[in-house]
């Protein structure tokens, strides 16, 4: 294609700030829910947007937008959203693309801050918790932010240890005459 407008380019970088903070789309992106090409789809989602402005300009109507934003999370992604997020989206891209096409690019600045701290908020609480700054891929081995991650935090931090001294094996179960399994409760082993 030819040079584009400052507006065009201003409109499309907004857009893309917009989706990088977008929660459900974050979440989907870097749990690789669409896929290990999640952010080829994630940037092809941004493409067919700024795709859509472009073809319909201020004639865009605001439920046919919400629908594609459902229809994307939940084809590519497979994400329902029931946060009501896709309307919150839909206002802002609207407001993006007016402003943009009168040459104002206040939003896009102010998105850029929200990515911006966003992605700081995460590298950050990645760093504290993996201790230093070694290979991202390292990160994926501790599950996305899950429950089983923080168990195994709380092991590692020494909270069981410090109760019941290091781990022991799991003793061998008892069976009875019978062939049943007789259940001993925890807290009363020693």
């Amino acid at each position: 294609m030819a040079t584009h407008h400052p507006n065009q380019i201003a409109f499309k970088e907004g857009v893309q700030y917009l989706f990088h903070s977008w929660t459900a789309l974050k979440l989907a992106v870097d749990g690789e829910w669409g896929g290990h090409d999640s952010v080829a789809k994630r940037d092809w989602f941004i493409e067919t947007i700024v795709d859509y402005f472009s073809e319909h300009g201020k004639d865009v109507d605001t439920f046919d937008l919400e629908d594609i934003l459902i229809q994307v999370m939940n084809d590519e992604f497979s994400i329902m959203l029931e946060d009501k997020s896709e309307q919150h989206i839909a206002k802002v891209l609207e407001q993006l693309f007016l402003e943009c096409t009168h040459g104002r690019y206040e939003l896009v600045q102010t998105l850029k801050q929200d990515s911006q701290k966003i992605s700081g908020a995460v590298k950050g609480s990645k760093s504290q918790k993996n201790g230093d700054d070694e290979d991202d891929d390292s990160s994926d081995d501790d599950g996305e932010h899950e429950d089983g991650e923080t168990e195994d935090m709380d092991v590692e931090m020494g909270e069981s240890s410090s109760s019941a001294g290091p781990r022991r094996e799991k003793p061998e179960p008892i069976i009875d005459e019978d062939g049943f399994e007789t259940v001993v409760k925890k807290g009363k082993r020693r």
